[in-house]
């Protein structure tokens, strides 16, 4: 970027005239700007720290008071941040399928918690609340650039102008990630529902349920049981197209009739998203002043999508470091590049030879232990067990894709 400036899908709202802004005397300590899952973690983790009583501007156009969101992490007990004001959910068991064959793995000293998003926003709320310093203004953001004298001004749709000493983004930005017609994209949409007979295995969380691997693309279904009558029964589809959401119910209630044999059911909650796939969704700032968090920042793991975990990981160093110093600030997320190296190889099949990828992933499941398996999928793994890992792995099509590689 040659000029700090981060230019949000309310470009329009531009046109407001400068003179007709507010101007806020207060230069807040922190900025943060969207109020998601990466927004919200950094607040908790500021709240929780030396720096509990710094001066915080919150902003987002949203309320966040629905559920609208599913997040799991892996972990041998639930993170520090993880809701306390619901029952804990979690599963001992993962599974894998393809076609009509099944791998089933146990955790060992590891677990599969899964997080409403609608209680992580309460809980995180509630402890604002506790917080005068804290102020949560709703509003959409238009710009954000640094001024003349070292500060950073945020400009919303309402007219309002802030300052902060820095600020941290998570608002989408296209601009940041890969464009549209050439980045792999995990589509997803997912229903909660209650089934009038019993069809689910209320111990094991079933990962990936491939049909087929004779598709021209990577699809598949993912489902967490809660009872052997309710689940989140999802339907992802690995692509580089733009895809309306509507058009993938049909398969998804297909799914459910045809192999899970319920013609009818209660839809309880929905959700869908599309999550950049791709080792170049991070973006450095180049100001000390503004900071990227989750998806921009590259927390979102690019073979998997996965990215719950991450942000915390990053939203902790983040703390740490302004703790030591909030001058010398250097809080991108950089991941080991080994680890961006084996995204790409898969990212490469993915693109390439969409129908091989089914095999590569159950054939990943059915070679190692499930413990080994998501510590390398959560990048908490060393490199002779990685090698260890690969090693058990059929070789043709990686040495295809090593022939062919290309960054995604």
């Amino acid at each position: 970027m040659g000029q700090l400036f981060f230019y949000l899908p309310f470009l329009k709202y531009l046109s407001l005239r400068t003179p007709s802004m507010t101007a806020p005397n207060v230069t807040y300590d922190f900025v943060i700007t969207g109020f998601g899952c990466a927004g919200m973690s950094l607040v908790h983790y500021l709240l929780t720290s030396s720096l509990k009583n710094a001066s915080i501007l919150v902003i987002d156009s949203s309320t966040k008071t629905v559920n609208d969101r599913t997040w799991c992490y892996w972990a041998e007990k639930p993170l520090e941040i993880h809701p306390k004001n619901s029952p804990i959910i979690h599963w001992e068991n993962i599974s894998i399928r393809l076609g009509n064959r099944e791998v089933k793995k146990q955790l060992g000293g590891l677990k599969y918690f899964h997080i409403k998003s609608s209680d992580f926003y309460s809980e995180i709320k509630e402890r604002i609340q506790e917080h005068p310093n804290v102020r949560v203004v709703r509003d959409s953001v238009c710009e954000i650039k640094e001024n003349a004298f070292g500060q950073v001004s945020i400009i919303t749709e309402q007219g309002t102008r802030y300052s902060g000493r820095k600020v941290f983004n998570s608002i989408p930005d296209s601009g940041f990630l890969r464009p549209e017609s050439t980045a792999l994209k995990q589509v997803f949409v997912g229903w909660k529902i209650k089934t009038p007979r019993a069809c689910f295995d209320k111990s094991t969380a079933v990962m990936m349920n491939f049909l087929s691997d004779s598709n021209d693309k990577t699809d598949f279904f993912y489902l967490l049981p809660f009872s052997e009558t309710e689940a989140l029964v999802e339907y992802t589809v690995f692509t580089t197209e733009k895809m309306d959401y509507r058009d993938m119910e049909p398969t998804l209630r297909r799914y459910i009739a045809e192999n899970l044999g319920q013609e009818t059911f209660e839809v309880t909650f929905q959700e869908e998203g599309s999550i950049p796939m791709t080792t170049f969704a991070a973006a450095k700032s180049s100001s000390p002043h503004v900071t990227l968090l989750g998806t921009l920042a590259g927390c979102s793991k690019a073979s998997t999508g996965y990215t719950f975990h991450t942000i915390q990981k990053h939203c902790k160093s983040i703390v740490e470091q302004l703790e030591r110093s909030q001058e010398s600030f250097e809080a991108s997320w950089e991941r080991k590049r080994r680890f961006a190296f084996y995204d790409n190889i898969i990212l490469n099949i993915a693109k390439k030879w969409p129908n091989a990828l089914p095999g590569v992933f159950f054939n990943l499941f059915e070679t190692n232990s499930g413990t080994e398996i998501l510590r390398f999928l959560n990048e908490e793994s060393n490199f002779l067990g990685e090698l260890k890992l690969l090693s058990r792995l059929k070789f043709s099509i990686f040495i295809k894709s090593l022939l062919h590689y290309e960054k995604h």
